[in-house]
């Protein structure tokens, strides 16, 4: 047995055709459909990026102890547990974080890696003509696409190629685990004219929208980024389409589990907002494609699933797909037991951003509890002290509560630097963004109200999704703090 697990970063769910979307071209996406069971009721976990990524590897929640981190000396990895059971793990990614601070260590779980240059700000391509100093992500980006003129060489077609290698060499092979991790269509749109042209509309230069609300007279500009980010998904799907032919022609489908997967959504205009991390977490960001298939349940594809499951669920479900017991303080189930006719696997799930609105649901009701009017106390627990780009400064390290925390049995009680936060982990980026606090606690009925534009004023309902929050919280090991944080 083997596996493939495609990923993407920002698909949102509601450009696909599986999912009901009538004006994005994403045939193959169809096509995956017919061969894999799609989920409706998907979530993702810890956000954004690596938070995501983290749980991959760990199988449980990270938000609520850690914003953006590297992998902990602590965690239990996946890929990891896969390589002392005999199975082979190997990541192709041009997700550029991995190769920062705030995450340069995940990739080291792995029996193999390759990296591809160039996405985002990278700082892959040099010119030193005319520098007097550091450059923006946007300067940077504007160097390496120099080296991307035509198709074969964006980042994500060599992701592709590189990753189509792998499965030429070792698709007769078994026991090996492939995480192919595309960063389209994360923003920029970088993306070839001709699927632009797909697309009548207005042209927009503009390719890398601001994560802030557009008002009424820039809606210009957010015609220009839909178009923009539907040309990438399409260009997304193309490449799809030709995993799938290999599928076809090698017969992987009878011994080979796929999964198709992102780690979030982004908004694009939807209630006004564009982009992600300021917002409230609506379904456009958390309500997230999944596609499985599963050699051993043929039945299943074709299939939607309604059963309620999220992120942290896929590193017991590879574990469990190679017959791999999950590791000991994951808090996410196989997802594989919904396939083989499981009504459900969780009751409610928790979401979000640490330090924001802490989000749970039970399928139909959402319910986003916002923080106090201070957002605080908030603490980041870590052995690794980075933010995104950069290393954490002595001056916060220095402020760590007591130094040191043992309180935490999913870390098996090593201590932990506590150190004062808040929810902007990056604050020269997200400085003008006023706290999540002014959005307010919200509870949504995603059945009556799926764009969830009407909040509802229901204390019995209330009262039962705080329960759940409650209950959830504690599985998850929340640190004391975020229940003072948010009034429990």
């Amino acid at each position: 047995m083997k596996a493939v697990m495609i990923m993407y970063d920002s698909l949102n769910k509601r450009f696909l055709e599986p999912y009901g979307c009538r004006d994005t071209y994403t045939p193959n996406f169809k096509r995956l459909a017919e061969h894999s069971a799609v989920f409706d009721h998907f979530f993702t976990g810890s956000m954004p990026c690596m938070p995501a990524r983290r749980e991959l590897h760990t199988g449980r929640l990270n938000f609520l102890h850690r914003s953006w981190s590297p992998f902990e000396p602590f965690d239990e990895s996946m890929p990891a547990m896969l390589g002392e059971h005999g199975i082979w793990s190997h990541l192709v990614t041009d997700h550029c974080h991995y190769w920062e601070a705030g995450g340069a260590n995940y990739w080291t779980n792995y029996s193999s890696f390759e990296f591809v240059r160039g996405q985002e700000g990278d700082a892959w391509k040099a010119d030193p003509a005319d520098f007097d100093g550091p450059l923006t992500s946007r300067q940077q980006d504007a160097i390496n696409r120099r080296a991307m003129a035509e198709e074969a060489e964006t980042c994500h077609v060599r992701s592709f190629a590189k990753g189509m290698e792998f499965l030429q060499e070792h698709a007769d092979q078994d026991r090996w685990f492939l995480q192919l991790e595309y960063f389209d269509p994360h923003e920029p749109f970088f993306v070839p004219q001709k699927y632009k042209d797909l697309y009548p509309g207005e042209e927009s230069t503009d390719d890398w929208p601001e994560y802030r609300r557009y008002e009424t007279d820039e809606q210009g500009k957010v015609r220009g980024f839909i178009r923009n980010y539907k040309a990438l998904v399409t260009m997304c799907d193309a490449y799809l389409g030709r995993i799938l032919d290999f599928f076809d022609e090698h017969d992987l489908w009878k011994d080979t589990m796929l999964i198709v997967n992102t780690d979030h959504g982004f908004l694009l205009g939807e209630k006004g907002y564009v982009g992600k991390n300021y917002p409230p977490v609506y379904d456009e960001l958390a309500n997230i494609p999944f596609f499985l298939h599963d050699p051993r349940h043929p039945e299943a594809d074709g299939t939607v699933c309604h059963g309620l499951a999220q992120t942290p669920d896929i590193a017991p479900t590879v574990l469990d797909f190679f017959g791999v017991e999950k590791g000991r303080h994951m808090t996410g189930e196989s997802i594989l037991g919904l396939l083989a006719g499981k009504e459900k696997i969780h009751d409610s799930i928790l979401y979000g951003y640490f330090g924001m609105h802490v989000n749970v649901t039970d399928g139909r009701y959402t319910y986003m509890r916002a923080g106090n009017r201070d957002n605080a106390p908030l603490y980041q627990y870590t052995l690794m002290p980075a933010h995104i780009k950069k290393y954490m400064k002595k001056e916060e390290i220095t402020q760590a509560d007591d130094l040191l925390c043992r309180d935490f049995a999913f870390a098996d009680h090593v201590p932990v630097l506590k150190i004062p936060g808040d929810e902007r982990y990056d604050r020269k980026r997200y400085y003008r963004y006023s706290s999540h606090v002014q959005y307010g606690t919200m509870l949504f009925d995603r059945q009556k109200d799926p764009l969830q534009v009407h909040p509802l004023d229901d204390p019995e309902t209330e009262a039962c999704m705080i329960r759940l929050l409650k209950e959830e919280m504690k599985k998850a090991e929340a640190p004391a703090e975020q229940y003072v944080r948010l009034g429990l």
